[in-house]
């Protein structure tokens, strides 16, 4: 399997070399003609890769890489909208998909709502790789990477908590209750809990605790870095920084992704900066692991996406795609646009309207979403949530990243002249 995966990354590498295709789409296509290839050899029994894997060993390695290169000053300036856009923006979009789809589809609330949940965060993944590749103002991209990597966290939240909501319960994802919930359906009589004050405090305390967890082991691993000198020694205290924050956070049923995200940005702008906690050799050798851990990672993640999809089924059901399709990004539009306003209005930040339309377009779905629906236990209901899910985001791959591209090359001149945040 290793061999597969470096040789991939290397054809990728390679094509990317000899065509225009960008490589993380590569990755996706042989990544799907790699499961294909499974498909036939194995009789149609798709590869089956632990979502576990993705959100708790991929992710955050690209969060924190992503983290310790924004500037806080820059943070500071666009504050108010990447909290907006990662939170609220969210908690929006989920309840507009998951009407649209009872509406347009006629799906039970608790389902549309279930699905409109795990699709509604943006990808850290997909983003931040997106917008390395495409140049934009940094503080446009310090919004796009921060939201997309908090709202990882917030999506994981927020489905959890609908999970609740439809089960009465926070569950685990192995909970035998969901089993039986997606294995018999959904009926009539099945009831909702709507505590939605518990929600919002449980959101709140889980989103808070992940801040506090991850600048607490900041602050203690900056004191280790100040008595050492060496750039091994440092590579492993800053990996252990990132997962052990992650686990800490999770321990203690708090955001692992949250507290990655604070780990890092508080690692960039303190520890990295500090000559006291670490030399400059020290920090250039960091920073070069970091951007091939990051490669590694997110070569991970694409190739992920196209081994898991199951190309023969998208195929059938993809009138129905199309239509989920759309309505995400309805649903995205639907608080972009209106929160954006809203912060142009009231708060001393200023979007553009052309970052706006970057800001929308830019929201990819990915590992995250696919993460989440194949960590539920097999149904039939849950190989249609699959299909469905891996459709919306191959479509978000590949028609969102080329209308990113044009419209960017497209305003590329009135960057220079955009009213800065």
């Amino acid at each position: 399997m290793i061999l597969v995966f470096l040789g991939t990354i290397f054809v990728a590498s390679f094509l990317e070399s000899r065509t225009r295709i960008p490589y993380t789409m590569m990755l996706v296509g042989l990544g799907i003609i790699i499961s294909l290839a499974t498909l036939l050899v194995n009789g149609f029994d798709q590869i089956k890769i632990d979502s576990n894997l993705i959100i708790n060993f991929v992710i955050p390695p690209l969060i924190f890489e992503a983290m310790m290169r924004i500037d806080y000053k820059d943070f500071t300036r666009v504050k108010i909208s990447v909290l907006l856009l990662s939170t609220i923006g969210v908690a929006i979009t989920t309840i507009v998909v998951g009407l649209l789809l009872m509406y347009f589809l006629h799906l039970p609330f608790q389902l549309a709502f279930l699905f409109a949940a795990l699709i509604s965060p943006t990808d850290a993944a997909i983003v931040i790789k997106t917008f390395k590749m495409i140049k934009v103002p940094r503080l446009l991209s310090t919004i796009v990477e921060m939201e997309s990597s908090f709202n990882d966290a917030t999506g994981i939240i927020i489905f959890t908590a609908v999970a609740g909501i439809v089960f009465g319960a926070v569950p685990t994802f192995t909970n035998d209750a969901i089993g039986d919930f997606f294995a018999t359906g959904i009926n009539e009589k099945t009831q909702m809990n709507l505590d939605i004050l518990r929600e919002i405090g449980l959101f709140l305390l889980v989103s808070l605790g992940g801040v506090a967890v991850g600048l607490a082991i900041a602050i203690i691993t900056n004191r280790l870095h100040s008595l050492m000198n060496n750039p091994f020694s440092e590579i492993s205290l800053t990996i252990t920084t990132v997962f052990g924050s992650a686990m800490v956070a999770n321990a203690f049923g708090l955001s692992g992704l949250i507290a990655v995200a604070t780990a890092g940005l508080y690692f960039g702008n303190v520890t990295m900066r500090k000559e006291s906690s670490m030399s400059k050799e020290v920090r250039d050798t960091v920073s070069n692991f970091w951007d091939i851990a990051a490669f590694f990672a997110n070569s991970l993640a694409f190739l992920y996406l196209g081994v898991t999809m199951n190309i023969v089924s998208i195929g059938q059901e993809m009138p129905l795609i199309i239509l989920v399709f759309v309505v995400v990004l309805i649903g995205r539009a639907l608080f972009t646009y209106p929160i954006l306003a809203l912060v142009n209005k009231f708060t001393t930040e200023s979007v553009p309207l052309f970052w706006q339309n970057i800001i929308m377009i830019g929201g990819m779905r990915g590992a995250i979403s696919v993460a989440l629906v194949t960590s539920l236990p097999q149904s039939e209901m849950k190989t249609s949530l699959e299909t469905i899910t891996f459709g919306v985001v191959l479509l978000s791959l590949v028609i969102q990243y080329i209308v990113l591209s044009k419209y960017i090359k497209r305003v590329n001149a009135k960057f220079d002249d955009s009213i800065k945040v």
